[in-house]
């Protein structure tokens, strides 16, 4: 059997889909693997790349980052910037088997998952990794509603060409669900969560199985491997490089004193560090009214970026005496995490790892229920003896509550850029968001006792003696509490609970800090692509409308320039 996870950390990482936030910290410690840059435009030459002029640059390779490069490099010149490392020849991220070991391994500039602490008081971590989170999460591929996609905004049409062209790389259907995974689905069903939608992509109330990013060989595909499309001729990415600030032309900075130009300070390109701390900068071509720097640095890295190049609440700025360029006090306002909240069960039957394939969404209450597997060593759950099974098999169940009320905010915790900001989410701060996790607890106790999971039960005197609850239930960690009408206890459980689901977004909404167009506000030549612009978070899972918003605006774009 291979290495294995703590069934805490190994649910955490089931989390771990979207807009997450991870670059390959023992990339470096193993010998590279002959496929380690499938790509000739990829490089660490950070000299080189500032030496050449580009019609767009893109301050991040994640999850929307590559989509649109890889489109807007079809007709233009293009340079990403990516703070983390390649994703490839790293079994720990290209490998289903291996999935989530990486979150363990991080360090403070250069492991794929940079941990972080909310101000909160939960451990967290954002993807540091060319593909962004899509390389380390639980891979589960899903539309946003239509309904949500209609009050974006977004042309219909151009949504759907663009889903499609992601979906034709990187989504697959999966050949089979687990025993476990079957199991949920036949529980949710029994559970009254109707209608059964089989295997669709949509975002459709009721019970349905979805696509993954995992193919059925266990292969990851990630956002990056959307650079596959790209115009070689056209690009560069460039690896372990981290933007510092955005550079710009008619800034009141540029002009010495507190008036500055009359004209709209104009993105003109980036200054960023190599991975040996050498500061270089790089700019647009300067004959094009028409280039534009890009920021897909996602919900914790864009409005981190955009701080500390002067743009954001200028009290704020004043304390780093970062020069202002535009006072915008929206900049890292109405940040969330979706918060979840979580049972696991010991099976007393063998089980298979399964990451999420089956969700329930539950009519009119924008809560998703869902469901993980996983294979775990008994030492390292509660201690070995000879006496003891070698293996510990388990199951997930937990409640994603879906456009919570509760919002947080960020601010900077120095001119570093590599630092993490201060962050809080502010998890059920709002009062409805309470209650409503009680009722999505109350679904999960719901299915729980359908015959479906009553398989997962512990039913002889002896198995029960081991730590089996009253209905036959052994929990690893917190148990829901068995009377389920016991509103104050279901809150409790909650409270205790609360975790990530690693959807992290907002900081830099639509209408606050960019426009319909996503451009920011007050300055030129400059936009945001990526979760930060959503002020809600789509569907069961991001990452597919993240992808899918990288197309979109890439195609938009070069709309724009004919």
């Amino acid at each position: 059997m291979e290495k294995m996870l703590h069934p805490c950390l190994v649910l955490m990482l089931m989390m771990l889909s979207s807009n997450l936030l991870l670059s390959p910290s023992n990339a470096a410690a193993r010998p590279p693997s002959s496929n380690s840059n499938p790509f000739v435009f990829m490089s660490v030459d950070g000299q080189r790349a500032a030496a050449k002029k580009y019609d767009y640059i893109v301050v991040g390779g994640g999850t929307a980052g590559c989509p649109l490069a890889a489109t807007l490099s079809a007709k233009y010149s293009v340079l990403v910037i990516e703070r983390g490392g390649s994703p490839y020849g790293v079994p720990e991220i290209q490998n289903a088997k291996y999935f989530g070991n990486l979150l363990g391994e991080t360090d403070k500039y250069t492991s794929p998952a940079q941990s972080f602490v909310t101000e909160d008081g939960l451990t967290l971590a954002r993807a540091r990794v060319l593909g962004g989170a899509t390389a380390l999460n639980a891979a589960f591929y899903s539309r946003a509603s239509s309904d949500y996609i209609r009050n974006m905004g977004w042309d219909e049409g151009l949504v759907d060409q663009s889903y499609e062209w992601v979906e034709k790389q990187n989504a697959f259907r999966p050949d089979n669900l687990s025993n476990w995974s079957m199991a949920f689905r036949n529980g949710l069903l029994e559970a009254g969560v109707f209608p059964d939608n089989g295997y669709t992509l949509d975002h459709v109330e009721g019970t349905k199985i979805s696509a993954s990013t995992f193919d059925n060989k266990g292969i990851r595909h990630t956002a990056a491997d959307l650079l596959k499309s790209a115009n070689p001729n056209n690009i560069v990415v460039l690896l372990n490089a981290t933007v510092s600030r955005i550079l710009f032309m008619n800034s009141p900075a540029s002009h010495g004193k507190k008036g500055g130009s009359s004209r709209k300070p104009k993105a003109s390109g980036v200054e960023f560090m190599d991975a040996h701390g050498q500061f270089y900068q790089v700019f647009l071509k300067g004959s094009s009214r028409s280039s534009e720097v890009i920021v897909s640095s996602g919900s914790i890295g864009s409005p981190q970026v955009l701080m500390l190049s002067g743009i954001g609440p200028f009290r704020h700025l004043r304390q780093f005496n970062i020069p202002l360029v535009v006072n915008l006090p929206s900049v890292g306002q109405g940040i969330q995490d979706s918060p979840r909240a979580t049972i696991t069960l010991q099976s007393p039957k063998p089980l298979e790892f399964s990451s999420i394939q089956v969700v329930g969404i539950l009519k009119g209450s924008h809560t998703y229920i869902e469901s993980s597997s996983f294979v775990q060593a008994a030492s390292s759950v509660n201690g070995s003896t000879s006496s003891q099974p070698k293996y510990v098999y388990g199951g997930n169940i937990f409640e994603k509550l879906a456009f919570p009320l509760s919002r947080g905010e960020l601010w900077l915790r120095s001119r570093d850029p590599r630092d993490n900001p201060y962050v809080r989410y502010n998890y059920y701060s709002h009062p409805v968001d309470l209650q409503r996790c009680v009722q999505g607890a109350r679904m999960i106790a719901k299915v729980l006792n359908t015959e479906s999971l009553r398989k997962f039960a512990y039913t002889t005197r002896s198995e029960s003696s081991h730590g089996a609850t009253a209905n036959g239930f052994r929990f690893l960690g917190t148990e829901l509490p068995q009377n389920t009408r016991d509103v104050a206890a279901m809150a409790q459980f909650c409270r205790d609970t609360v975790n990530t689901m690693w959807h992290f977004h907002g900081g830099c909404h639509v209408g606050a800090v960019v426009n319909q167009n996503y451009q920011v506000y007050g300055v030129d030549s400059l936009r945001i692509v990526d979760g930060s612009t959503f002020k809600d978070g789509p569907g069961t899972n991001p990452q597919a409308t993240t992808m899918m918003l990288g197309r979109y605006m890439g195609m938009k774009i070069l709309q724009e320039r004919f």
